[in-house]
């Protein structure tokens, strides 16, 4: 049985206002996400149409020449210069491309924890913050 909290989007954390400043980073990017699909004007399209579209854009991008890419990339260009939103957008890609996300269980963060030399919780909804406090201390220790 699963006794974990729940804040509702399954991150096993029971106080939804505290995250990493990573996962800070992957909001802000996916909220970015969200404001080019309302620039393409597909933000009020049903879900299921949505991930339909963009699967099938994924599916015609890898056929993309590099002419033909560099041509969809200018169009895209020209709408953001229009929206003043270039800056933002780019800033929150390049960002986005240092993070990495992953999916462990409990047991694997508790492993890694003790593994690190760090005191695993007793809370499980503290596992995350047991594990970077042992990552931290690693670092620290390192430098």
């Amino acid at each position: 049985m699963n006794t974990m909290s729940s804040n509702g989007n399954g991150n096993g954390n029971g106080n939804a206002n505290s995250h990493s400043p990573e996962q800070g980073l992957r909001v802000h990017h996916l909220a970015n996400l969200g404001g080019l699909v309302a620039l393409a004007g597909l933000d009020l399209e049903p879900p299921d149409f949505l991930l339909g579209a963009l699967l099938s854009v994924a599916q015609e991008a890898a056929k993309l020449t590099t002419a033909q890419r560099a041509h969809v990339a200018e169009i895209g260009h020209k709408k953001l210069d229009e929206r003043a939103t270039a800056k933002r957008a780019w800033k929150s890609w390049r960002r986005a491309q240092d993070l990495h996300a992953i999916t462990l269980s409990s047991g694997q963060v508790r492993e890694i924890i003790e593994a690190l030399g760090g005191q695993r919780p007793e809370n499980p909804t503290r596992l995350v913050l047991a594990l970077t406090e042992a990552l931290t201390e690693v670092c620290d220790e390192t430098t």
